[in-house]
């Protein structure tokens, strides 16, 4: 009689078991997963039992902003906040307040302060001054391991009431600014606003305003919000040009609350469109060198502010244009030259000397076989390919521009990313 050898039941149940967790794991790959820059989402009042399998980077919608947490004076309403950053802090994932100062949902009784005429007016602003302080302060105690923050939010098109008990002009942004730094030492600071990219002079004038805090070291990430009614009608050039412009100024830039829907968001919500216009807009944004991540703004029908911007179906299947994003984002660099601390790596090696580096002069060593290094300039262009034979020292004059460089080193097929600061 023949006989038959069953299989080992143990090893068949082990190998199941790895399928299952493998499938399981890609399935739940967040989409930027693996990539240098971040492709985050907001958290409002609970946390989306799809969140994790998408998006790696967390922002409160309104639970952040002032008016959310002290409606009423002096009772502080974390609950929302709380959920939001401890979503991110125990998932490894970077989290943005949003926001410190802003025109819109700010307490009503701050205006009535600032407008309280039985009392001098320079009482009322040192009042005013000491609550904006302490809301800052009482944040930045409570969630000291926040990322980033959203100092002032829309400064050109929604000046809070209180603007001048914090100074004339843009000294009220600065004031800002400087508590924020004071209190959130760790946290790196940005200036937010809409209407932007899609606007040569727009993006001039915000220009302006971005270097007099760069001036005096109180601004550290570009946010540019890209909401649908920004960017569903730009032309791409126009978009990359003021992408450029800000680039220049040497800092990295947030896409903070990006959405797409439906042109003008009317009529019934159409795939196509969407499709479309996420095709043509995304990756202008994404593939930009200065672009550190983007946030978009809600994924969930019923809970986007554009109604017709969703991503996710309330029945939970996606939409064309999420569909599209998953394929998509993984199957290009992904910001191969963003300007992350995760870009630096220790294999493939190449040491930099001096880094930063006055006038652009650097020697680039190689520490394994013979090495290529492609570096870009603060815009993203090749300036510079260089081999560098196994083992040894080769000088190199970079642009004069001043800025963040990104080097491409390449060994054996092997690829990974420096930054050199010219200063």
């Amino acid at each position: 009689m023949k006989r038959i050898v069953l299989p080992n039941v143990k090893i068949l149940i082990q190998a199941f078991t790895a399928v299952f967790i493998f499938l399981s794991v890609q399935v739940n790959a967040q989409i930027a997963d693996g990539k240098c820059k971040f492709l985050g989402n907001v958290i409002a009042n609970s946390v989306p039992a799809t969140f994790n399998n998408y998006w790696n980077q967390v922002t409160p919608e309104n639970s952040g902003k002032w008016g959310s947490v002290e409606g009423t004076r002096n009772v502080m309403n974390w609950g929302a906040l709380d959920l939001a950053y401890n979503h991110a802090k125990n998932n490894g994932l970077p989290f943005r307040q949003h926001t410190f100062v802003w025109g819109q949902q700010q307490p009503a009784w701050i205006t009535t302060l600032m407008n309280d005429s039985s009392k001098p007016i320079e009482e009322r602003y040192e009042e005013v001054r000491g609550e904006v302080e302490e809301w800052i302060r009482l944040y930045c105690e409570r969630y000291p391991d926040t990322d980033y923050i959203d100092v002032v939010n829309e400064p050109f098109h929604a000046t809070p009431s209180y603007d001048l008990a914090l100074g004339s002009g843009w000294n009220w942004v600065k004031w800002a600014f400087e508590k924020a730094r004071e209190y959130c030492p760790n946290a790196k600071l940005l200036l937010n606003d809409y209407n932007i990219i899609n606007s040569n002079s727009a993006t001039d004038s915000y220009v302006s305003l971005i270097n007099i805090l760069k001036a005096e070291e109180l601004v550290d990430i570009i946010g540019v919000q890209c909401h649908r009614f920004e960017t569903e009608s730009a032309p791409s050039a126009t978009l990359k040009a003021n992408l450029d412009k800000l680039a220049a100024t040497g800092l990295p830039i947030h896409i903070t609350e990006f959405d797409i829907g439906n042109l003008n968001n009317e009529g019934t919500p159409n795939d196509a469109q969407q499709l479309e216009i996420m095709q043509r807009v995304f990756p202008e944004l994404w593939n930009h060198p200065a672009v550190q991540g983007i946030t978009i703004w809600g994924y969930i029908q019923g809970q986007t502010w554009q109604s017709t911007a969703y991503l996710l179906r309330g029945d939970g299947t996606e939409r064309p244009a999420l569909t599209w994003l998953k394929n998509y984002v993984p199957t290009v660099p992904g910001g191969s030259f963003c300007l992350t601390t995760s870009v630096e790596e220790t294999q493939p090696a190449l040491n930099i000397y001096p880094n930063p580096a006055p006038g652009g002069r650097i020697m680039l060593e190689s520490e394994g076989p013979q090495t290529t290094a492609i570096i870009r300039d603060p815009l993203g262009r090749v300036v510079e390919t260089v081999v560098i034979p196994e083992r040894e020292m080769m000088p190199v004059q970079l642009d004069a521009a001043r800025g963040i460089y990104i080097i491409e080193v390449r060994q054996n097929q092997k690829a990974t990313y420096k930054k050199v600061l010219v200063n």
